[in-house]
Formats: C-alpha cells, structure tokens, sequence
C-alpha cells in the first residue's frame, strides 16, 4: 500500500512540475538533492563537480520541462539524469584512466551510526563493507540502488540499462558473492536486512 502511494504521490507530483507549479518544482529539488549527492559520490569524491551536475538537472528540468515525458519514480529518473551528466563530465575531464560509461568505478563505504557502540554490529558493517569492495563496480551499484536507495528491479533495470532478468541476476549473483565472502571472513551471518526473491 505505501509503495501503491508513493507512485500516485510521484505521478502527481510530476504532473503538477510539468504544467508550471513551482511549488512542485521546490518539493521535488528539496525532496531529492540529498540522496543525489550520495548516490553522485560513488562515482567521484569530487564535491564541487557533483553539486554542478545536480544543479544542471535542475536547470535543465525547468528549462525543458515541457518537453519531459511523465514519470512515476522521480528518484529514478532524477538518478538516470544525474548519472549521464556526471558520466560526461568525467569522461571528458579524464577523471577515469580506464574509464568505461558501462562501468565505472562506484565507491561504497557503510556508514556506521555513531549512536551505536554495539561492537559486534560495528564488526558486521566492517566486514560487509570489506566484503563490497570483492563485488564488480556494477555489483556495488546494483546492490546501492536495490537495498539502499529501494528502486524496485524495473527500476534499477532502467537505470542500469539492462533487461529486468540481468539486473536481478546481477543482484542475486552479488549477494552470493558478499555472503561468500562474509561466511570466509567471520562464521556470523548477517544478510537479515537484504531480502530478495
């Protein structure tokens, strides 16, 4: 039922931005500019070029607004924006030696509440991110986009340009992988947050 409104309030929300509402507009830069920013700093840890890209998909949304398609998920489409005008940028400055648009490096780091003083919940997010680093850079990607940011796998499919099946295959493999690697590094399983069917 939340997700059933989630959609509806997205649908809407768009609707309103794309006939003029600036109030839409406002809601939906305040909504996702953090969560923009996290998922820009896998990319590059350059702030200054990530603050840039947000605010030219802005720019460009008022600009161009009446031309844009609808949309029912404005984190994934804000995502898929965000992610093409950094992807250009590096490439361009040669931010990447080996730089590929299909899979690029994708920084992951856990952060630890500092709230939590749970020594062996700190050793499993230490593990977990050792663990991520042995993932292919579309892997980490992937598993950001599914657990952390919630796209649904339509979603993280379009995002990632591949059909439905690969990116639930992809996922599935990278979950192997991290509780492989888990299983050889401590004998405490902890994958109960990660849910997948």
């Amino acid at each position: 039922m939340g997700e059933a409104f989630q959609l509806t309030s997205d649908t809407q929300l768009w609707s309103d931005f794309l006939s003029g509402s600036e109030k839409a507009y406002k809601i939906i830069y305040d909504t996702h500019v953090q969560s923009m920013f996290k998922f820009g700093s896998h990319f590059t840890k350059n702030d200054e070029i990530i603050h840039d890209c947000i605010h030219d998909v802005f720019i460009d949304l008022h600009k161009y607004r009446t031309n844009l398609q609808t949309t029912n998920n404005i984190k994934k489409y804000l995502f898929i924006s965000l992610k093409r005008k950094l992807f250009k940028i590096l490439n361009e400055e040669g931010r990447y030696v080996h730089f590929d648009a299909e899979t690029p490096a994708f920084f992951y780091s856990l952060s630890v509440s500092s709230e939590t003083d749970d020594d062996l919940k700190s050793r499993q997010f230490e593990l977990l991110e050792k663990a991520m680093l042995e993932l292919s850079n579309r892997q980490r990607e992937a598993i950001y986009l599914r657990f952390i940011s919630g796209l649904s796998y339509d979603e993280l499919s379009e995002v990632l340009h591949m059909n439905y099946q690969s990116a639930r295959n992809l996922i599935f493999r990278g979950i192997e992988k991290l509780r492989e690697s888990c299983q050889r590094k401590s004998s405490i399983l902890f994958f109960s947050f990660v849910k997948y069917h």
